[in-house]
């Protein structure tokens, strides 16, 4: 091939590169998908201390039956949970979804607290958090939401990494050529077409497949949990 021709391939795999990458933010392959929509809980009042203002909001729906109340406790550095059971219960696991200040979901919390009395222990929330809503899950016997956070399609997870992985390839195939342009000089046209980096390119294409296979692997050992709602984003507390 013509040095022409390597330019040109190098320039078509520097687009699609950023194409790809358009892609994905577009796509949102990952983005969860939640049975429950936001609802604004009745703030009952707010009160200040020294180091921190307190929010006590009041649940609704089946939540109510368990939990009547919750409290967000904001410091200057951190943001706690407190819930307040309607009684004591010997298991009780609930679902704390918490949203940003634009009311837009930002990570799901599952908590299953043993010989609980009439409060839920502190539990840590995430700094952007600005809302939260608390879901009950089970109550002793009594099962009421399995979860709360929609399966996430195995196929959208080996699309997201074919993606992903055909990108490291494209990637590779310009840092190659440029690499070869720069340290090439008037023999550039020697060294793209010397076996070594015909070698390189097929080793970047092995390297791909590769990664598409571990990306997936490490993606479905870490958030794939079909008992608890597909790929999620959950912290277990």
């Amino acid at each position: 091939m013509t040095l022409f021709i390597w330019r040109f391939l190098s320039a078509v795999s520097a687009v699609l590169f950023v194409a790809g990458v358009i892609a994905l933010l577009c796509m949102r392959l990952l983005k969860n998908k939640y049975y429950h929509d936001f609802h604004e809980d009745e703030l009952l009042k707010s009160v200040k201390t020294t180091n921190s203002k307190n929010f006590i909001y009041l649940t609704t729906g089946e939540t109510a039956k368990f939990i009547k109340k919750y409290v967000i406790c904001k410091t200057l550095y951190d943001k706690f949970l407190i819930c307040n059971f309607t009684k004591s219960f010997e298991e009780i696991s609930f679902f704390v979804v918490q949203y940003n200040k634009r009311k837009k979901p930002i990570q799901v919390f599952k908590v299953t607290q043993r010989g609980a009395e009439d409060a839920s222990r502190i539990i840590a929330l995430s700094p952007k958090c600005q809302y939260v809503n608390v879901i009950i899950c089970k109550a002793d016997e009594n099962e009421i939401n399995h979860n709360a956070i929609r399966p996430l399609s195995i196929t959208k997870v080996r699309v997201h990494a074919a993606i992903k992985g055909f990108m490291l390839f494209l990637s590779l195939f310009v840092m190659r050529q440029a690499i070869i342009e720069l340290f090439g000089g008037i023999y550039t046209l020697q060294y793209l077409e010397n076996f070594l980096n015909y070698s390189a390119i097929g080793g970047s294409f092995v390297l791909c497949i590769i990664y598409y296979f571990v990306d997936v692997l490490c993606f479905r050992r870490r958030n794939l949990n079909q008992t608890n709602g597909g790929a999620i984003e959950y912290g277990f507390i």
